[in-house]
């Protein structure tokens, strides 16, 4: 060792070690500094040096309270005093040190004290350990702990611990039981079957089932989740999520480690989600994909059982004329209506029916373990029960009715081939009158496929201007001058033959195809009107039956403007058609009024068969009426059948209306009709529907003098 090395030891009065000596000093695995009782490290080795940054010089003469932390300094001198006095021979100490370079430098500290001959104290001797990496890594755990412990005492969840054999004693669980299940933590855990008794009866067995596959499974440990109820202490149900996994402690045990959290009210979002997806909003009904979902599985029963009591039977069900009553009290009158509907229909099933709404105005009704006549005796209840009682909304009153179909499933059918025959048994109610019901008939799928054919016909018939019209002529009944023409749509289809108007007129209603037909008849109407009025110098008016649908289009009254000005027809010279129940919607007597101020004239057709009354006439946009020839059959009958057309001619007259009579088809009826004082008739007898050409000015002239009167039906 050099002289350097060696001085401060001489000065200190300590025996220098021989040189072996020196270098296991120099050598140790720990630092090594000897300080003298003034606090100075006189000599140091180099793992000190190395630990702390300072060479033989610094140390020696800087104290050691200027290279220890600020908080160990107090009890380093403190147990240091007490060495330099005598009283203390040896310390132990983990204490912080501050490297040259700023470092905080943990260190395991073992003092002794070296007395002289006489006992007094010499020097002191202290051997480091750098134990900083340990106090790193304690720091961590400690922290650690910390955030677990937080966590587990924090989060909304419960933490625990169960065994892996039953009854499941759980042997930690954390506060959060309390808030969860109303339980104590230390009551919890005392009852060891505490948690398998809370599981809802209805889902131990799962639960069970989950631990035991859990526990005997090859790919441990393996994380599982599960969510079920469990009884609050209160006896309410918590639905929880269980996150748990299987551990194996270093004695060999296993233990579920997991995580309970409330999962009540996502349950109820999940039950309130799948009840929407599932029901009708406005009524909340099943709607159609339950429906079908149910009548798959009534099928799919009644396989299983072949020959059980009953079978099951499906009614679709259609509210008649529902667009219209939308159309004119608004859509919010037209929700009312749905509503009160649904609520009859619950009143007409059972409790183990299924009553569904489809969309739009359309229900339908699935009786399980029923027979045919009791889903007739369902039909006619809920029919009477639309029809009973008004539907009475906002100081507004409207009597509905509905067409039914049913059909009875049979075979191995599917749900949409049964509710596609319920509906085709609807669509024949609906063509048998309505507000009745029809069962499902396999010819009615040739009826349908006939429906199909004639629009794909009355498609092309409309592109290639197939539809003509065919003229009756209405006459002056004092003096046989033909006062008008009736025009009649006329097609012949070159694979269908002659079509009749009911069939293609309620197709082009149905399909939409009405307002391109009504407007072409419309425009063929004026045009030919027109041109026989050139021909003839007869001043005539031209009369068009009209479709609901083109009434409630808020363009038609402009498109009979422009037809009547393309054509050249006065707008006096056109009278439109209309049935009484159209004179009741307040958006059709809007669009008549429309036209009515443009100088176009509105007649009553078929009056008689519907809801006018003679005193209401007065009120209505109205300028003739076409008695029904249903009345003038029967003028034949006798004094008082007669008196009664009589008294229906009168009374237009008082109002002010010009009157016609229909289906004047025998002179003693024309003589009945005259005597009354009516101004028109029509009637095979006046003339049959023909070639406008073929119309004569008068009965018994030669063709070409007086008026037309046009009908699209």
């Amino acid at each position: 060792m050099d002289a350097s090395r060696r001085g401060p030891l001489r000065e200190t009065g300590v025996t220098v070690a021989p040189d072996r000596l020196r270098a296991c000093f120099e050598l140790a695995p720990v630092g090594i500094g000897v300080v003298d009782l003034e606090g100075r490290t006189a000599l140091t080795n180099g793992l000190l040096r190395d630990l702390l940054g300072y060479s033989d010089q610094e140390f020696a003469t800087l104290h050691f309270s200027a290279y220890t932390h600020p908080e160990d300094v107090e009890e380093n001198e403190r147990l240091y005093a007490a060495m330099v006095a005598g009283s203390l021979d040896q310390y132990v100490l983990e204490k912080r040190f501050i490297s040259k370079s700023g470092d905080v430098v943990w260190a395991h500290l073992t003092v002794s004290l070296v007395r002289d001959e006489a006992g007094r104290p010499d020097f002191i001797i202290g051997m480091t350990e750098n134990i900083t990496p340990r106090k790193h890594l304690e720091a961590q755990l400690q922290a650690a702990e910390q955030r677990h412990r937080l966590l587990v005492e924090r989060v909304p969840a419960v933490v625990y611990i169960a065994e892996a054999v039953a009854p499941h004693a759980w042997t930690f669980v954390s506060p959060q039981i309390l808030d969860m299940l109303g339980y104590a933590p230390d009551e919890w855990v005392a009852g060891p079957d505490r948690w398998l008794c809370a599981v809802d009866p209805r889902d131990r067995d799962l639960v069970l089932a989950e631990r035991a596959r859990a526990e005997h499974s090859p790919h441990r440990p393996e994380a599982r989740s599960l969510t079920y109820r469990l009884r609050h202490r209160t006896g309410a149900m918590v639905w929880v999520r269980d996150d748990a996994i299987l551990l194996t402690g270093k004695d060999g045990r296993s233990a579920h480690h997991g995580v309970l959290v409330d999962v009540s009210r996502e349950k109820q979002l999940e039950e309130r989600l799948e009840h929407q997806a599932l029901h009708d909003p406005l009524t909340g009904l099943p709607n159609r994909e339950l429906f079908r979902d149910r009548v798959a599985r009534s099928l799919a029963a009644a396989g299983r059982h072949e020959g059980g009591p009953g079978e099951a039977v499906v009614l679709f069900i259609d509210l008649d004329g529902f667009k219209t009553i939308n159309d004119t009290f608004g859509h919010a009158f037209g929700d009312g209506v749905i509503v009160e509907a649904a609520r009859r229909l619950r009143g007409c099933v059972r409790a183990s029916d299924t009553a569904a709404r489809l969309g739009g105005d359309e229900f339908a009704v699935l009786l399980e373990g029923a027979t045919s006549a009791a889903a007739i005796r369902v039909a006619e209840a809920f029919i009477d029960g639309l029809a009973g009682a008004p539907v009475e909304l906002d100081g507004r009153s409207v009597v509905i009715n509905a067409s039914i179909g049913i059909a009875v499933t049979a075979g191995a059918q599917t749900a949409e081939t049964v509710l596609r025959n319920a509906d085709l048994a609807m669509y024949q109610a609906k063509r048998n009158g309505r507000a009745r019901w029809a069962t499902y008939d396999p010819g009615m799928h040739a009826s349908v496929a006939n429906r199909f054919r004639l629009e794909a016909a009355l498609q092309a018939a409309l592109s290639n201007d197939e539809i003509t019209l065919a003229f009756q002529p209405i006459v002056e009944l004092a003096t046989g001058r033909v006062a008008g023409l009736e025009a009649l749509a006329r097609w012949t289809d070159p694979l269908l033959g002659p079509v009749p108007p009911s069939d293609f007129i309620s197709v082009a209603e149905e399909t939409g195809l009405i307002h391109d037909l009504g407007q072409r008849l419309l425009v063929q109407a004026c045009r030919e009107l027109s041109t026989w009025q050139r021909a003839t110098g007869a001043n005539a008016y031209v009369s068009v039956n009209v479709s609901p649908l083109q009434l409630n289009d808020d363009r038609f009254p402009d498109t009979v403007e422009r037809i009547l000005v393309a054509s050249g027809t006065q707008p006096t010279d056109l009278v439109l058609e209309v049935t009484e129940g159209l004179l009741l919607m307040a958006r059709s007597r809007a669009c008549l009024r429309e036209l009515r101020q443009m100088g176009v004239r509105i007649a009553i057709d078929d009056f008689g068969t519907g809801y006018s009354s003679l005193s209401y006439l007065r009120q209505l946009p109205v300028d003739m009426v076409k008695i029904d020839q249903s009345f003038t059959r029967r003028v034949d009958d006798g004094p008082d059948a007669a008196a009664f057309m009589s008294a229906i001619i009168q009374l237009s007259r008082t109002v002010g209306l010009i009157t016609i009579c229909e289906g004047i088809e025998t002179e003693s009826q024309r003589r009945a009709i005259a005597d009354a004082s009516c101004g028109l008739g029509q009637g095979y007898l006046l003339g049959r529907p023909g070639p406008i050409t073929d119309t004569p000015a008068r009965l018994g002239a030669e063709p070409g003098s007086s008026s037309v009167h046009a009908a699209v039906c």
